[in-house]
């Protein structure tokens, strides 16, 4: 029989003589209970302030540690099941009919981008030992709006997109905010993270598209930024999706070219928003050739030959990627806008200066909480309601302070 967990008390707590405190031990829990421990757990920044605010709100008193634990156990359990759907879906035969979507979509959206998450070495004590940064994935799979035009709805370069982000001069936001009323907006979100490698990652996106009726829309596009397992995904899972490369990025490569010869990017990156990405990559390979090269250049990266070679070398790599114009009139997305934002919220709980995640699992975990969490699909809620080998249980122990 498990043990029951001792109540968590704070120093210098006071109980009412008239409050109800619920003992619990590791499997008795109702189903209410158990989401509200668990979905507190991870809507808040720390397992910390969830103990805090459940013993607030609700009268549960459950140790910062044993939240860690049940949310380890449900991120294992989303885990089983993610890896389930992933391996029927690499064993399904080529010729298997792709799943038509109900409601049909309008558009919809595949983006991708990656980030970092430090983890320490379990089992060696109290402290952070072997404290290392791993590269999480992130993907998001979006129904959009589609409504195409004639003509480009926005042929003139917006203000956010003149200067490099995060300068003074950048007042306005990116995206920018008046955009066109037909620009696509999202109606459906949901998304998945994970450490694994892109090979698997790319499975992962592919089955979970495959299940929500992707590949049965009339419009498809794929956003992410220039990193090579990113159109790897894109040729292997989505080539019938439109592959563009987020313009921020782009935006940022050419400042950043620029900026190596003193010069401001708002011209190149003009002319790329305008489609003209082969005269800016002929410029910028005219501008490296007036220079003379390092030595090393391996040691001297911030050289500015080195610069404008390897900025020159992105956009080459990913001219087919870039033709705003186009992407503009045919309706679909040029930034990776969502992508970001999503990502700033899986950080939230995730990542900080004083967060450090077991590299045994537990990171893991707490990425795919936090993606069932965050999605429109009640994914985390829905898997709480009916969690399989888990009887429901009342507690039948109670305690009056």
């Amino acid at each position: 029989m498990p043990k029951p967990l001792a109540l968590a008390r704070t120093a210098g707590e006071s109980f009412s003589p008239n409050r109800v405190r619920q003992r619990l031990n590791h499997r008795q829990y109702s189903p209410a209970t158990l989401t509200k421990a668990v979905s507190t757990a991870v809507a808040a920044r720390s397992f910390q302030d969830a103990a805090k605010l459940l013993q607030i709100n609700t009268d549960l008193i459950i140790s910062p540690r044993h939240l860690q634990n049940l949310a380890r156990e449900v991120g294992d359990e989303l885990i089983q099941e993610q890896s389930k759907k992933t391996e029927a879906f690499r064993a399904r035969r080529l010729n298997t009919p792709h799943k038509q979507a109900e409601p049909p979509i309008p558009l919809a959206v595949v983006m991708i981008d990656g980030g970092r998450i430090q983890t320490r070495k379990p089992g060696s004590g109290p402290g952070v030992h072997d404290a290392a940064w791993r590269e999480t994935k992130t993907a998001i799979l979006l129904r959009m709006t589609h409504e195409p035009s004639a003509l480009d709805p926005r042929p003139d370069l917006p203000e956010c997109f003149r200067h490099p982000l995060g300068t003074p001069a950048t007042t306005t936001d990116c995206p920018p905010s008046d955009a066109p009323e037909h620009a696509p907006k999202t109606l459906f979100r949901t998304g998945l993270a994970s450490l694994k490698d892109s090979d698997d990652f790319g499975f992962q996106v592919a089955g979970q598209a495959e299940d929500r009726g992707f590949h049965s829309a009339k419009h498809g596009a794929f956003v992410g930024d220039g990193l090579a397992y990113n159109w790897t995904i894109h040729r292997r899972h989505f080539s019938s999706f439109t592959p563009i490369l987020d313009f921020v990025h782009a935006s940022e490569h050419l400042h950043a070219a620029a900026r190596a010869i003193h010069q401001s990017g708002e011209r190149w990156t003009t002319l790329c928003w305008q489609g003209r990405t082969s005269e800016v990559i002929q410029e910028i390979a005219a501008e490296r050739d007036l220079l003379t090269p390092p030595a090393d250049p391996k040691t001297d990266p911030d050289h500015p030959w080195c610069v404008l070679d390897r900025e020159h070398g992105y956009m080459d790599n990913n001219r087919e990627r870039m033709n705003y114009p186009e992407y503009r009139r045919d309706g679909l997305p040029i930034t990776s806008s969502p992508m970001e934002s999503w990502v700033k919220m899986v950080n939230q709980r995730v990542k900080g200066s004083e967060k450090f995640w077991n590299n045994d699992g537990h990171a893991e975990a707490i990425l795919h909480l936090r993606s069932a969490w965050l999605g429109d699909e009640d994914v985390l809620a829905n898997h709480l309601a009916s969690r399989p080998g888990h009887p429901y249980a009342r507690p039948k122990t109670r305690m009056v302070a």
